[in-house]
């Protein structure tokens, strides 16, 4: 559903007010939107979930822009020739157009919903919708199920996992059969609790994955901004609940570090609270970062970057940061231990890429794993791209 763009020029007078009628910047819309935007605040106040957070998101705009241009809102490259600047504002199921005039006042020109915005959904849609889902294991087969929840909210219980997945799956259900076990590396051995007491996962519906090569760094990817936009919500709704871990899953990195972002700019606070990146498809550095500034505890590792060069390096990066951060448990053995890993990552492509290339003996694969730490390397790389295909393909 969208709102066309009105052909008069814009103006106070022929525009009308929604927020900040008593203090901060006035924040107005197009005639043809005030009824599109009165349904969304009707919708509100029955409580959908969706345009309660879209209703709160656009009223913060009386504060402005500042704080915010990272994470949900775009400007546009070149103001109009009257000075006015142009905003994309991305939120759950809906995008807003909005324009800036000189005298700092901002004015709503289009919204952009899904078809499906208002409607009541079936047991088969909420499969395909965007937000929290409980998930269980069904002990006879060991399947992972999905319930979507329609407050958005996690359980309340000490030490909840919440896995975060990428896109690029068709459902809710098959999400969480490959972003639970890959959540769960997080736990290493210790997943018993998990597998008979639930976790929950934030869900995003899409058609290609989050973030890789070329879409590296996560705060400059606009189509993980709505999911980003619900997951903060929920992420700071459940700040009072007691070391919750937020587990990303590859792309799903994207999703959590722009989370993040919109909550170190609206000051929010998560002590007590973890992340880790499972085979993280975006920058592991931008997410540190927000993590420190968010006062979460970090173990020694944060990140499962496997084989991938790019994020090998992204960890690399920080570890200076890392170390100075006197409440990170990272140190000199473990950057030892980093630098020898991401010296393997980088070596172990280059090294068995040439020997395969060249038809090589077994005894050479032996001393190429001998040069850059051992069998267990080889094994290792074997791992990574095994996943890589079972996921690509579903597998």
């Amino acid at each position: 559903m969208s709102a066309p763009t009105s052909p008069q020029p814009l103006s106070p007078q022929n525009t009308s007010i929604i927020a900040g009628q008593r203090s901060g910047k006035p924040i107005r819309c197009i005639p043809e939107l005030k009824p599109v935007y009165l349904q969304l605040q009707k919708a509100a106040h029955r409580n959908h979930h969706w345009a309660r957070i879209a209703v709160k998101e656009l009223n913060a705009l009386t504060t402005g822009m500042l704080g915010k241009n990272n994470v949900y809102v775009r400007p546009e490259s070149r103001r109009s020739s009257g000075g006015s600047e142009k905003y994309y504002v991305f939120l759950p199921g809906l995008k807003a157009t909005v324009v800036r005039w000189p005298n700092d006042q901002f004015c709503i020109t289009e919204l952009v919903m899904d078809d499906n915005y208002y409607r009541v959904q079936g047991q088969g849609d909420e499969q395909t919708r965007l937000g929290t889902y409980r998930v269980s294991q069904l002990q006879r087969t060991g399947e992972w199920q999905a319930r979507y929840v329609e407050n958005g909210q996690v359980t309340k219980q000490v030490g909840r996992l919440v896995t975060v997945a990428d896109a690029d799956y068709g459902s809710a259900g098959e999400a969480a059969t490959y972003s639970v076990p890959g959540a769960l590396t997080f736990f290493g051995d210790n997943t018993a609790t998990v597998r008979r007491m639930g976790c929950d996962m934030h869900y995003t519906p899409g058609k290609k994955h989050f973030g890789g090569m070329l879409r590296y760094n996560p705060l400059s990817i606009d189509s993980s901004r709505s999911s980003a936009v619900h997951l903060a919500a929920t992420m700071e709704s459940a700040r009072d609940i007691d070391s919750v871990a937020w587990v990303s899953d590859f792309g799903g990195s994207a999703v959590l570090t722009q989370a993040m972002q919109i909550l170190v700019d609206k000051g929010v606070s998560l002590k007590g609270h973890t992340i880790y990146l499972n085979r993280p498809r975006t920058s592991p550095a931008k997410a540190l970062k927000l993590a420190h500034e968010l006062k979460l505890t970090l173990n020694k590792k944060f990140a499962n970057t496997g084989a991938n060069l790019q994020g090998a390096l992204s960890q690399f990066s920080v570890a200076g940061r890392r170390m100075n951060n006197i409440n990170d448990p990272y140190g000199r053995d473990q950057h030892a231990m980093a630098w020898f890993k991401g010296a393997v990552t980088l070596s172990t492509p280059v090294g068995v890429g040439a020997a395969l290339a060249s038809g090589p003996t077994i005894a050479m694969l032996g001393s190429v794993a001998t040069a850059i730490g051992g069998a267990g390397a080889i094994y290792a790389i074997g791992q990574s791209v095994a996943e890589d295909v079972r996921r690509r393909y579903k597998l």
